[in-house]
């Protein structure tokens, strides 16, 4: 007698409880799926295990895409940052990025709430060693202590716990992060599923009193003064009182102490690790050997909240003993007699190629498994919480029956992120970067909205309030832009600028050494946050106007579309290569092929014929 199905506990299964985990559990319980977040501690849920801010180069445009497409990680550091300001403001609009430091408990503490308060989700404590698997298709996950949850749709979430080991000079631990033991069955279970994995390497620096720092010895990096906010819907203000950074840096003796102890080190004399490191976020004892030729290296000292007694020391990650750690911080100004709360540690883990997934972040292996963050070989929580929206999207919009949300290259930094890496793979932590965004001109922070809002209610994730709110914004942005082109702007000059008796407001902003602020006085029913936005599109116009028909340029032939399943064995023009790369990834359109390492421009002109005489 044929045995009945059991039924789902859940529509998505989350496993994990990291920036991506949150961010994918979230979006998937909002658009109406029942969902299961599955984390070995919910207590420590965003516990911001590295270092205590939010944003920056790149990363702060991830955040302001995230919220725009209804996501959690802007509107949960607004509620707690404790220093923000803007990085990059003398380069312009177009690689300007907000970048805040958060009170550590307070973050956790919000993440955690608004997760317990989201309908649709359950929050069940479990330590995830295998998947549930039939017939190439997830059916759910298998827990440690024998427990079973099932689901047709399971986002793997695993930061750095897959296989991970913690190294501090000999000392070797099994763990995913300081505490924490790590998840060694699943990553077997992966494998056993025919997934390759590499190992990756990131690192943490120590934590110092903060009474024990010498503050004027150091300089001071000020807050802004005004308020400044990640998140559309969030009101500005400050969360509370504003604190200071600091900035210190090495010496000729702490480069000598690194290099004393190099036998001690787990990287180099030990040979311990295995895992390639972040090349954009080196451990000190890279900085001190690759770097030799420069005599010191910045180093941040921030605080971890308002009434955190710890100090994180940016810029120091280190994996030598902790008491050649101590050593080492003595040697910085305003360090000296510094007391160390806890020493810094190395960590390494279990990675899958994101080459193993399809655009949409579901594996190619196995139907409705999806992959997101440093399990795809990123670095950073901006990097993780981007691909945990974008996941649990997709996962539950496959729950619901719905076709994937995909993000093209010219549409966001999420696009172009996950565009490099299903195509192009990793070979070591991959970092968002500005110069990877060819269209960046397009991709600003200040526009993230009028880009991905739209996008996020056409999907169902961005709720009525946060929509009307929108709107309201895009009206007055397009009247502050029709007011500019229109408005004479009555003087003769403005400052050094000269004009004649024609010119409108919008000719005083296109030129470069005027603001907004400078001809605000001609066009007062325009607020200042507007007026801002304003001058960013009028000074940006022109290049935008250009950028836009590149884009539609390469979109007529790029965008052509490969169908699903095509036989590239059959094309004996293509180059082995080629088949065999074409083949496992199969890319969706002729773009995304000719992204691949390995795919000339010859084979994708091949293809192009092939693709083209295939009956629609």
């Amino acid at each position: 007698m044929k045995q009945p199905l059991r039924p789902d506990d859940a529509g998505v299964i989350i496993v994990g409880g990291g920036h991506a985990g949150v961010e994918a559990a979230l979006a998937s319980a909002r658009l109406g799926v029942p969902t299961m977040l599955v984390t070995g501690d919910p207590d420590r849920i965003c516990t911001l295990p590295c270092n205590p801010s939010i944003g920056g180069s790149a990363k702060g445009q991830l955040v302001r895409e995230i919220d725009a497409l209804g996501g959690q990680m802007g509107r949960i550091i607004d509620r707690c940052s404790v220093h923000a300001r803007f990085l990059n403001e003398s380069k312009g609009p177009a690689v300007r990025a907000l970048r805040a430091q958060a009170d550590k408990p307070a973050y956790a503490r919000i993440a955690i709430e608004t997760l317990r308060n989201q309908t649709n989700l359950q929050i069940v404590r479990g330590l995830v060693e295998a998947l549930i698997v039939s017939a190439h298709e997830v059916r759910g996950v298998e827990c440690a202590d024998g427990s079973r949850y099932y689901a047709r749709r399971v986002v793997l979430a695993t930061g750095t716990f897959l296989g991970g080991k913690t190294f501090r000079g000999d000392v070797v631990q099994r763990e995913g992060r300081f505490g924490e033991p790590p998840a060694i069955g699943l990553a077997r279970a992966l494998r056993d599923l025919g997934f390759p994995t590499k190992r990756l390497k990131t690192g943490t620096p120590p934590r110092i009193d903060r009474d024990t720092v010498d503050k004027n010895a150091m300089q001071m990096q000020a807050p802004s003064a005004v308020p400044l906010m990640f998140s559309y819907g969030s009101e500005p203000c400050f969360a509370g009182p504003q604190l200071a950074c600091y900035l210190t840096e090495t010496n000729e003796r702490t480069h000598q102490l690194v290099r004393e102890n190099l036998h001690l080190s787990p990287l180099y004399g030990l040979d311990l690790i295995e895992g390639i490191g972040p090349r954009y976020c080196p451990s000190i004892e890279d900085k001190v050997i690759k770097f030799a030729h420069n005599p010191t290296h910045q180093v941040f000292i921030e605080p971890e909240g308002w009434d955190e007694p710890t100090w994180y020391v940016g810029g120091f990650s280190t994996s030598l003993p902790a008491e050649v750690q101590i050593q080492m911080l003595h040697t910085l100004p305003g360090l000296e007699n510094v007391s160390m709360l806890r020493a810094g540690y190395a960590v390494e883990y279990d990675m899958v190629p994101p080459t193993e997934l399809r655009d949409t972040l579901e594996t190619h292996r196995i139907r409705g498994l999806y992959h997101c963050g440093q399990l795809n070989g990123t670095s950073g929580y901006e990097e993780a919480a981007a691909q945990g929206l974008i996941a649990g999207i997709n996962a539950g919009r496959a729950a619901q029956g719905r076709e994937a949300l995909r993000l093209e290259r010219s549409q966001a930094y999420i696009g172009v992120m996950i565009d490099d890496l299903v195509s192009k793979g990793v070979d070591e932590p991959y970092r968002m970067l500005t110069s990877r965004a060819e269209h960046r001109i397009m991709l600003r922070h200040d526009n993230a909205d009028a880009r991905l809002t739209p996008l996020g209610r056409e999907i169902e994730l961005v709720n009525d309030v946060d929509w009307a709110s929108f709107q309201h914004r895009q009206g007055e942005l397009l009247a502050g832009i029709l007011a500019v082109k229109s408005t004479r702007i009555g003087v003769q000059s403005v400052g050094a600028q000269q004009f004649d008796g024609g010119s409108t407001v919008a000719d005083g902003l296109r030129r470069p050494d005027l603001g907004f602020a400078d001809v605000a006085d001609a066009v007062p029913q325009i607020s200042a946050e507007i007026g801002g936005r304003v001058e960013i599109e009028i000074k940006f116009e022109g290049y935008v106007r250009r950028e836009q028909l590149a884009i539609d340029k390469a979109a007529k032939s790029q965008g052509i579309a490969i169908p699903e399943g095509f036989a590239y064995e059959h094309i004996s023009a293509l180059s082995r290569e080629a088949r065999e790369k074409l083949a496992k990834q199969q890319p969706r359109t002729l773009g995304a092929a000719g992204r691949i390492p390995g795919v000339t421009p010859s084979d994708i002109a091949v293809l192009s014929l092939y693709v083209q005489r295939q009956p629609a």
